[in-house]
C-alpha cells in the first residue's frame, strides 16, 4: 500500500469498532501502518518510547474519549505535558459516539486536537483528514 500517511495510532477500547475502522482504512488506503491501543496509557507510553528511540511518530492519532485505565481526556493532558519532540506535527482526531455540545466545547480547550468525529468513521471523514494534511504539507 502506498499512502501519504505512513503511521497512525488508533486508541479505542471497543474491539468491534477498531476492527471495522481498520478495515475501512485499509480499503481507503488511508495509512501504511496502524498501531492500536485499548487505552490512553498504552498510547502515551508508546509515543514517548517512539520519540526516545527516534522512531517515526504517528501522523494522526484517532482518540476515543471514554476508555478504562486512562481516558481520552487524561491522554490529552498527558500528551500536552509529555516531552515529545515535534509533537505539534501529530494530528489528534477525537472520536465519540455522542454529539454532546459540552464535550465539543471542552475539546476546544485542547489546541492539540485537530478535529472531532462522531462514530462511526466514514470514508468522507478519512478523505477530509487526508485533504487537510495534504493542504498543510503544501503550505
Amino acid at each position: 500500500m502506498n499512502s501519504f500517511i505512513k503511521k497512525i495510532y488508533f486508541v479505542d477500547d471497543d474491539p468491534i469498532f477498531v476492527f471495522i475502522s481498520k478495515k475501512l482504512m485499509k480499503e481507503e488506503k488511508f495509512t501504511e501502518s496502524i498501531a492500536e491501543f485499548e487505552h490512553g496509557k498504552q498510547a502515551i507510553e508508546a509515543l514517548i518510547e517512539c520519540d526516545q528511540q527516534n522512531e517515526l511518530l504517528p501522523t494522526v492519532i484517532f482518540l476515543d474519549l471514554s476508555m478504562p485505565v486512562m481516558s481520552g481526556w487524561e491522554f490529552l493532558d498527558s500528551f500536552q505535558a509529555a516531552p515529545i519532540e515535534n509533537k505539534e506535527q501529530i494530528k489528534i482526531i477525537v472520536m465519540s459516539s455522542s454529539i454532546n455540545p459540552l464535550e465539543i466545547d471542552m475539546i476546544k480547550n485542547y489546541p492539540v486536537v485537530h478535529d472531532y468525529i462522531v462514530k462511526p468513521i466514514t470514508p468522507a471523514d478519512l478523505n477530509k483528514i487526508k485533504v487537510c494534511l495534504v493542504n498543510e504539507s503544501q503550505a
